[in-house]
């Protein structure tokens, strides 16, 4: 069994390139920033659908549904939140080997109630950090997962590449945030 190759442990520096900036790492969609954050190429959403993981067992389901909600918040839709925060939930509701801990369950349970983006995406954030810790723990099989991290929302997420999509400001400040490796 291969071990997951999380990339975690880089330090943000602030040097001199962000003594004038603001609090934070983003300006909003419209307003100027630093190179590779804001909005995309003539404002247009991303649609990027979830990646398939080479994963065994309740964490294949689980991280490809969580994957799915984080692309389609990162998008400002609610179109498959609900549906793949379910999905997440009965994976690892069905996992006899109870390879996740319970409050990730209830955590995407919460998500599946949220009827708005704000809400989905507060719900999405402890759901997050229980990932992120399982993920670092090392329990997770063959694959390759990035944590992100926005200091505007001061919150983290999972994603399977690089290209930063922020679920926590969508379109507003899609690219907002820093690859933690």
């Amino acid at each position: 069994m291969k071990t997951l190759s999380l990339l975690f442990g880089t330090a943000l520096v602030f040097g001199s390139t962000t003594a004038g900036r603001a609090q934070g790492c983003c300006t909003p969609s419209g307003a100027t920033g630093h190179a590779g954050h804001g909005q995309t190429t003539a404002g247009a959403p991303t649609k990027t659908a979830a990646p398939k993981l080479a994963m065994n067992g309740a964490a294949k389901p689980v991280f490809e549904n969580y994957l799915a909600a984080q692309a389609s918040l990162a998008g400002d839709s609610m179109e498959n939140v609900s549906a793949s925060a379910s999905a997440l939930v009965q994976a690892v509701r069905a996992d006899t080997a109870k390879t996740f801990p319970a409050e990730v369950a209830s955590q995407a349970e919460a998500l599946v109630q949220a009827k708005d983006l704000a809400t989905a995406r507060k719900a999405f954030q402890p759901l997050s950090e229980s990932l992120i810790r399982f993920v670092k723990a090392g329990s997770i099989p063959a694959g390759t997962l990035y944590e992100v991290y926005c200091p505007m929302a001061k919150a983290s997420w999972l994603q399977a590449d690089k290209t930063v999509r922020n679920p926590y400001f969508g379109q507003a400040m899609l690219s907002c945030g820093q690859v933690r490796s």
